[in-house]
């Protein structure tokens, strides 16, 4: 079986790096990273403005293509992330 770096597959979280998500960013996606020991498996990088204000801290997980807000993270993390 392939891992998900020889397949491209890696786990990448972007976070929204626009006015509003730089305001209300999210420090419960460090937690969980911790929490879970993920945090030399799973990479965090910025992304520009998604335009998703409202949602507002935007956070998109690759490759599964997910938009999400903080809020939604625990849900996140247990159907895409740890579940694999």
């Amino acid at each position: 079986m392939e891992n998900r770096e020889e397949t491209g597959d890696e786990i990448i979280i972007y976070q929204c790096v626009g006015l509003n998500c730089r305001k209300k960013k999210s420090k419960l996606l460090e937690k969980y990273l911790k929490k879970y020991r993920l945090q030399d498996k799973i990479k965090t990088d910025a992304m520009d403005c998604s335009d998703r204000c409202k949602n507002a801290p935007v956070l998109h997980l690759h490759p599964d293509d997910k938009w999400f807000s903080d809020k939604d993270l625990g849900n996140v993390f247990k159907k895409y992330i740890l579940n694999r």
